[in-house]
């Protein structure tokens, strides 16, 4: 009995030390994981703070750029401004040189010659300038140029520029599109008589508008045969733009004008050398309130612009 409770006492101190064993085997391996983890714990930790290292010089490289952009952003004002003044500068010294020496005009003083005109969208032209600054628009004295012409030629001009010619409606309509002109009208009979007609405005409006005459007002020796047509659309002998109900104007009375109800002033119209018109028509180059228009004929005519303000 003894030796069978002593043989059942030692099995279990055989069991109890297998467990123990065992327990201590579970106990080392669980000490091994948390070990493990310490240092897996303490390499993320590293990690971390290496990490956070970084993350402080990529800030700061971050805030050196950001001052960067702010002191490149105060040149580009500073810059800004600088151009902005030197523009500005420049502009006032083109005027300046401009009303100097103005190149869409007349010089305002020098000798009575042809002149280069700079015109905008219209390039350069050569006119005839006075002594004084008018530009000469118009001009007739020997009947070499026809004036009895179409709507294209009234337009762009013809003739020659130390003879007889027309500058052209679109060349007043710039100039006088861009400053203010005065007109000035040189006028002269067979029988040596002169006298001029001056108006204080001066504008040609657009083709649109068939370059319809604007005018100031009158002063001279000749009386104002311009005002009735003051407003009036310009007629050629292709371009009825008259209150003639009978007809066109210009037909009749040999050349281009400002027509209303036909011509109480015309001084495109024919030209008689012995300043008189023949078989009793008035399609000469007239001005009504100077002679008598159902029979004369003027044998001299200038006109003449200049801006306003030189």
């Amino acid at each position: 009995m003894i030796k069978t409770l002593t043989g059942s006492i030692q099995s279990l101190q055989g069991e109890i030390k297998n467990r123990d064993s065992q327990i201590s085997g579970q106990i080392e391996q669980q000490f091994k994981g948390i070990t493990n983890n310490d240092d897996r714990v303490k390499s993320l930790t590293e990690t971390v703070k290496d990490l956070e290292s970084r993350l402080e010089i990529m800030g700061s490289q971050i805030n050196n750029q950001a001052e960067l952009i702010k002191a490149k952003n105060a040149e580009v004002v500073n810059l800004t401004f600088n151009n902005k003044l030197c523009t500005e500068s420049m502009s006032k010294i083109t005027d300046d040189l401009l009303k100097c020496n103005r190149q869409d005009s007349c010089p305002s003083e020098g000798p009575s010659d042809i002149y280069k005109i700079n015109l905008r969208g219209i390039s350069t032209i050569e006119a005839p300038c006075s002594s004084d600054g008018w530009l000469t628009i118009q001009k007739r004295f020997d009947g070499s140029e026809n004036f009895d012409r179409p709507w294209k030629d009234y337009k762009e001009g013809f003739g020659n520029n130390r003879g007889e010619f027309f500058i052209g409606l679109e060349k007043l309509h710039v100039m006088t599109r861009e400053r203010p002109h005065e007109l000035y009208i040189k006028l002269g009979m067979v029988n040596g008589s002169t006298g001029y007609a001056h108006y204080d405005e001066f504008k040609i409006r657009s083709e649109l508008e068939s370059y319809e005459l604007s005018i100031g007002t009158y002063n001279g020796t000749v009386g104002d045969s311009l005002d009735s047509h003051r407003n009036q659309k310009f007629t050629t002998l292709d371009r009825d733009n008259d209150q003639n109900n009978n007809g066109n104007c210009a037909l009749g009375e040999r050349g281009g004008w400002w027509y209303k109800r036909c011509a109480y002033s015309q001084l495109n119209g024919k030209f008689y050398k012995e300043g008189r018109s023949r078989d009793n028509k008035t399609n000469g180059i007239t001005w009504g309130s100077w002679h008598d228009y159902w029979t004369d004929s003027l044998t001299f005519v200038e006109m003449m612009i200049r801006p306003k303000t030189l």
